[in-house]
């Protein structure tokens, strides 16, 4: 095998690198800026403002969802905007984090001969300036739409149907609140290879059971960036080595992303199921990107809130402002202050 310093996962990504304090609008924001005609006043922030704007891909894609197509194309439009940073997507970063835990763990699960030109292809697609996915959805975001469509309609009613079972399960269980969740352990219903019978924190679990189905379908995100240097064909996946990896070898600091996301999970089993409880899920990996997050979701804000003290690592620090023209005012008040 190569010398593992030479992989493109353990160089430092130069897209999360800014030199003024950062800040992520979620999508009901740019929704609003929209509908109040304020996107000349957003895009000199941008360019001019104490405040990087950042663009999650989870945010343009909640965008392109939208069945009225003029106003979907302005959307787009507007946040296809250069004056935005735009971030790379969450299964991508989230991917890279654990390539680069199994690096530290268990090396020798890496090819010796990495398909480098499709990690580098995919990843230019989406690092382009000139071209790339970015372009693609501003010179044609219907047709873009329409692939949005067509690989994820069935992905979103499972993730909405698991959310209304995961509550079902508290409310039938008579939980009265949340436990601490670095207090939240679990165990299989029967024995499994490389489980040691013991109870193990929640997130591993999840953590193990949605990289495997993921990694296992062909054409999922999390597939194509992690199989280029691994070989997951081999029955890796159903191995005893690779249970043993998530249930007792990674680091949960190291892993943050599946950390945020179980969590982010978790904390939405005690609140109301809604169209947008997939999507906050989505979004919750880019609680580490920022250094604050502004939405007029209080339930997003919530959920932040609640995780944060038993976060691995730092996360942003969330905003809540009101729906409508006013809580673009306060966006605008917010992002030029110097506080």
């Amino acid at each position: 095998m190569g010398n593992p310093t030479s992989w493109p996962f353990e160089r430092d990504d130069p897209s999360v690198a800014h030199q003024k304090p950062t800040v992520l609008l979620d999508s009901n924001i740019w929704r609003y800026v929209f509908d109040s005609r304020a996107a000349g006043p957003l895009i000199r922030y941008a360019r001019n403002g104490r405040y990087t704007i950042l663009l999650a891909p989870a945010v343009l894609y909640e965008a392109l969802r939208l069945e009225d197509g003029p106003v979907r194309d302005a959307l787009v439009h507007l946040m296809t905007n250069p004056a935005f940073h735009r971030l790379m997507p969450e299964a991508y970063s989230e991917s890279m984090e654990v390539l680069r835990e199994i690096n530290r763990t268990r090396p020798d699960w890496l090819r010796e001969r990495p398909d480098l030109l499709f990690f580098k292809r995919l990843l230019n697609d989406w690092r382009k300036s000139t071209g790339g996915f970015w372009v693609r959805c501003r010179k044609n975001p219907e047709r873009e739409a329409g692939y949005l469509r067509a690989t994820e309609e069935e992905m979103i009613e499972q993730s909405r149907a698991q959310a209304i079972k995961a509550r079902k399960e508290m409310i039938e269980g008579n939980w009265k609140r949340n436990v601490a969740m670095d207090k939240t352990l679990v165990t299989f219903p029967s024995s499994l290879p490389g489980w040691r019978g013991d109870k193990v924190e929640a997130w591993r679990v999840d953590a193990l059971t949605i990289l495997t189905h993921a990694l296992g379908r062909s054409g999922n995100p999390y597939r194509d960036w992690i199989a280029p240097f691994l070989e997951l064909d081999d029955g890796l996946l159903h191995s005893a080595a690779w249970v043993e990896f998530w249930l007792y070898m990674a680091d949960g600091q190291a892993l943050a992303r599946q950390w945020i996301r179980w969590a982010t999970s978790f904390a939405q089993r005690f609140r109301t199921v809604t169209t947008g409880t997939p999507g906050d899920s989505q979004l919750s990996t880019y609680f580490l990107e920022a250094d604050l997050i502004i939405s007029a979701d209080k339930a997003l804000i919530s959920v932040l809130d609640e995780i944060r003290p038993f976060a691995p690592c730092r996360l942003c620090r969330g905003i809540l402002v009101p729906a409508g023209p006013v809580g673009v005012s306060a966006v605008f008040s917010y992002l030029s202050s110097t506080a």
